[in-house]
């Protein structure tokens, strides 16, 4: 997994460092390449992680996920990290089924 993080510059608007951390320690759960993008803002955030599998982009409270370029949810800043984490569980376990 290649995990893609924004720079944190000036339009950050989250609490970026405990988020990568969080997805981080996911990604060690799976298993095929995959791109996943975590940026802070939702002005850049999008155009710049549209090339990611799936990711999010939050700012000012609340966040979008989303997964090839397109959005796929919007969320309160608090259920942002959770919302990408579900998926990224389900990508898991798909991996952990095709392995057995």
């Amino acid at each position: 997994p290649n995990l893609i993080a924004c720079p944190m510059c000036g339009r950050l608007e989250i609490d970026m460092l405990p988020m990568v951390a969080e997805v981080e320690k996911a990604l060690k759960r799976i298993k095929r390449p995959i791109n996943v993008s975590v940026m802070g803002c939702v002005v850049n955030g999008p155009g710049e992680g549209q090339h990611a599998d799936i990711g999010i982009a939050g700012g000012r409270g609340k966040g979008i996920l989303f997964k090839h370029g397109k959005i796929v949810g919007s969320f309160p800043e608090k259920e942002l990290v959770p919302a990408l984490l579900r998926e990224l569980d389900a990508i898991a376990a798909e991996d952990a089924k095709l392995a057995s």
